[in-house]
């Protein structure tokens, strides 16, 4: 048995290491950005602000995977059915957004303006693509490494829950975080846990966590928590300054709407996985 102290000193080492996959390759590029002293009006440009963020998102993820390939068990990407747990993903994506914006939107929170152009078609492919990319950083470093390590270990709880801090932390200095937007990422992260430990890889979670962020910011014109919107489709402009609804600075995922919908969403994947979830967590703890 490992004691107490011998275990959380094992936690705290491998939860650096996390963060260092996901906080480290940001500081660079951001350090190379001022080596190479940028204009101040293009680092100002908020598309391209988010796409460097994709950028050295991805450097992380990608000096990770070279890290850890050779343990896949640990990373759980299997590209057997990668195309249809994509699909699937893109449309839970999707669909939990759209749910989330309209009611918001049919309660008054919003005012819209349809703006979409064909000249916009370059941006939203680039985005698309940028917006996958981070999905897939991010599951790949909670889910994957973090999650991963210690299912190895056959702690469960532990897989969990320090997956889930680690993705509220990796959001802490967006504009807007508080109690609430907490809560919300920890509940979006617990609900991704569920779905990587019933399907046995990240590519579901990936696409769910690049719909949701891509459909808010690119097609409904949200907040994408504490991002600017794009908006390339729609404008939700608030019409309030109700946080509880549409979410103030964070956007929607700090709102009431959207931690309902995440606590339903954990209790449906329980609900219907529960045989399940209780069968892996038996081949986990045994």
């Amino acid at each position: 048995m490992v004691d107490n102290r011998t275990l959380l000193k094992e936690i705290i080492a491998v939860s650096l290491t996390a963060i260092g996959w996901g906080i480290l390759p940001s500081l660079a590029v951001g350090m190379l950005l001022g080596l190479l002293s940028m204009n101040t009006a293009t680092l100002l440009d908020t598309r391209f602000i988010i796409l460097i963020g994709f950028v050295a998102q991805f450097l992380g993820a990608y000096l990770m995977w070279q890290r850890h390939k050779s343990q896949l068990q640990m990373i759980k990407f299997s590209t057997k059915v990668a195309f249809k747990t994509c699909v699937l993903g893109s449309l839970i994506g999707l669909s939990a957004v759209l749910i989330n914006w309209g009611i918001i939107t049919l309660l008054g929170g919003y005012k819209l303006i349809f703006n979409y152009q064909w000249s916009y078609l370059p941006v939203f492919f680039l985005f698309l693509i940028g917006y996958t990319i981070q999905a897939i950083a991010e599951e790949l470093i909670c889910r994957g490494y973090l999650m991963g390590y210690w299912l190895e270990k056959k702690r469960i709880v532990l897989a969990f829950l320090t997956n889930s801090i680690l993705y509220v932390f990796l959001h802490v200095v967006n504009a807007g975080f508080d109690a609430y937007a907490a809560l919300s990422l920890f509940l979006f992260s617990i609900l991704m846990s569920e779905i990587r430990l019933i399907s046995g890889n990240i590519w579901l979670c990936g696409a769910i966590n690049a719909a949701w962020h891509f459909s808010e910011g690119i097609i409904f014109g949200t907040i994408v928590s504490g991002f600017p919107a794009i908006r390339l489709f729609i404008t939700s402009t608030p019409t309030s300054n109700t946080q509880w609804l549409n979410g103030g600075v964070f956007g929607i995922e700090r709102g009431a709407i959207s931690i309902m919908l995440l606590i339903l969403l954990i209790m449906i994947v329980v609900r219907l996985h529960k045989h399940h979830l209780l069968d892996c967590n038996n081949k986990v703890t045994t």
